[in-house]
């Protein structure tokens, strides 16, 4: 019989009959919130480090972003959640900027965002937006600000100073309605691997209600901001706002679970099949757009790890769903709130974090099998003093033998989640990498480096027949001073060493042969494309 799992219910404290002496460790020093170290030492039965500087820990949980230096020091077995690099989608900036390039090249494809311009680069452009006789309502947010902070609707560009920095995004109209009010989804994301992208959604999340009926954007509502703006951190302190107060009762509030929202959604007749389909494509077409940016950071940090496994980060994304059922992608969060101050927060997050720390194999035995390993990996290396090498073709055996060793496990034990990339049908967005990739090569300046190749072109060698010397010296061709320096001068030397080199030759008799002259050339810079590695064929599908 399966041991019922305890109930959280919004608070943790540790204590001694339920700390173990042995198995894993779980670091939460870096972390504020009680739910991860209660799925930690509750559920999983972890010991909990709160030592920011311990080493011993085989889980570490943060609330902030990892740098590359932290990744590069970790062993095999330690497992962390947040990917170096992921500013590239977190950052408002960044987000607009790498969407806007993919759109730029697949404008049909990339159309799932709003209307973006990033102040004050692009002010100009943005200040042509308002235009006499339109009135145009825009969102304007501050570039590395969080939970609604700063963020204000405009119809005047007068209220923008052109040296702030900000981004501004065309306002969304003809929202889809819940009761007479605007709502927008927290959806959970789980990366769970850079090269090859490995992404998975959880079944449920959070939909957030604003607390005022909507209104079409007027001059006189512009700063309502509970009745345009969804952000659970602006609307909690609304009198109208309605807390959800049981676990049970998912439906209730203007805090819901995506599963009570999409089951009376489909009561109503929409496709939320379809809806799960396109926002799943959405995702992985975002994911596309950085992950070149994102492999780099993690095979520079770890070019040994095969398995592709010691990051993964759950990623809230925020969904806005027009009338006619469109998702369209509003931010991108890296470090999404896990306070539980409701029932209905407590069950959800505790349940995601669960999920995810069981699909990412997190075990007393696959630690063991990784620590052997890397144990007769030294041992060899001591018997032959020196670092095994491996051909291309041996690692590639190997990168394919640890992905299908993760899809088996991770297939099995989903969860509540399911996996969108990679699947039977992921060739398709290959295009969209291999265009990040080249946009980050121009970027970075790496196709220059990459493709900088020397080869030799080899100019023809130059004779002359001379006579035997017994031949009056009269009869003798005249020699161009150029043309005896092409024999004795190496491309490069100066006219001392030449003169030198040419006294102390001896010409032949019968023929003075030419050396060839050496003339040092560049390739014209080709951008190669970073293809990306073989996808396996799973026999699963989205269900």
């Amino acid at each position: 019989m399966k041991k019922k799992e305890p109930e959280f219910n919004g608070e943790f404290e540790e204590s001694d009959a339920d700390t173990p002496k042995k198995g894993l460790v779980m670091n939460v020093s870096d972390t504020q919130y009680d739910v991860v170290k209660f799925v930690g030492n509750k559920i999983f039965k972890w010991k909990l480090q709160f030592d920011p500087q311990g080493t011993g820990w085989d889980m570490f949980w943060t609330d902030c972003a990892v740098s590359p230096e932290q990744l590069g020091k970790m062993q095999p077995h330690q497992k962390i959640n947040h990917f170096p690099g992921m500013y590239s989608l977190a950052r408002k900036n960044h987000l607009g900027r790498n969407l806007m390039k993919m759109k730029k090249q697949f404008p049909n494809d990339y159309k799932f965002f709003p209307q973006t311009w990033l102040l004050p680069a692009e002010y100009g452009d943005f200040k042509n937006q308002f235009q006499k006789g339109k009135a145009r309502t825009f969102i304007i947010k501050p570039e590395a600000s969080c939970q609604g902070r700063g963020i204000f609707l405009t119809r005047n560009i007068n209220d923008i100073n052109p040296n702030d920095h900000y981004v501004a995004q065309r306002y969304m109209h003809r929202p889809l309605l819940i009761d007479g009010l605007k709502f927008d989804l927290r959806v959970y994301v789980l990366l769970a691997g850079t090269d090859p992208l490995r992404i998975y959604v959880y079944k449920d999340g959070l939909v957030r209600f604003a607390t005022e009926p909507y209104q079409a954007p007027n001059g006189a509502n512009l700063e309502d901001v509970c009745m345009h703006l969804t952000n659970y951190a602006i609307n909690k302190d609304n009198p109208n706002f309605i807390f959800n107060q049981d676990a049970t009762k998912m439906d209730v509030g203007h805090k819901r679970s995506i599963k009570s929202v999409f089951e009376k959604l489909e009561q109503q007749g929409s496709n939320i099949k379809k809806l799960w389909d396109d926002m799943s494509t959405l995702f992985i077409k975002t994911f596309c757009a950085v992950q070149p940016i994102l492999a780099h950071h993690y095979k520079s940090c770890q070019p040994d790890n095969f398995a592709n496994n010691m990051c993964f980060e759950i990623l809230g994304m925020d969904i806005f769903i027009n009338e006619k059922l469109q998702p369209i992608l509003l931010e991108v969060n890296h470090t999404p709130s896990f306070t539980t101050d409701t029932p209905l927060d407590s069950l959800i997050k505790k349940n995601l974090i669960r999920d995810t720390l069981k699909l990412m194999n997190i075990n007393q035995k696959t630690k063991d099998q990784i620590l052997t390993q890397r144990r007769e990996f030294m041992q060899q290396r001591v018997l032959t003093g020196k670092k095994a090498k491996i051909t291309n073709e041996e690692k590639q055996q190997l990168i394919n033998l640890a992905q299908q060793q993760r899809d088996e496990y991770e297939n099995a034990n989903l969860g509540d989640y399911f996996k969108i990339y990679p699947l039977e049908d992921s060739k398709k967005y290959d295009a969209f990498i291999e265009h990040a990739a080249l946009i980050q090569d121009q970027w970075t300046g790496t196709n220059v480096k990459r493709n900088t190749k020397k080869e030799s072109i080899i100019v023809p060698p130059l004779s002359v027949k001379l006579q035997k010397p017994s031949t009056p010296s009269t009869n003798f061709p005249k020699l161009r001073a150029e043309s005896t320096n092409y024999a004795n001068t190496v491309v490069g030397e100066d006219e001392t060493s030449a003169r030198i080199k040419k006294s102390k030759s001896k010409p032949r008799a019968e023929q003075l042969v030419i050396k060839p002259r050496v003339i040092i050339v560049k390739k014209p810079n080709i951008p190669k494309p970073c293809l990306q590695p073989k996808i396996f064929d799973l026999d699963i599908g989205i269900k």
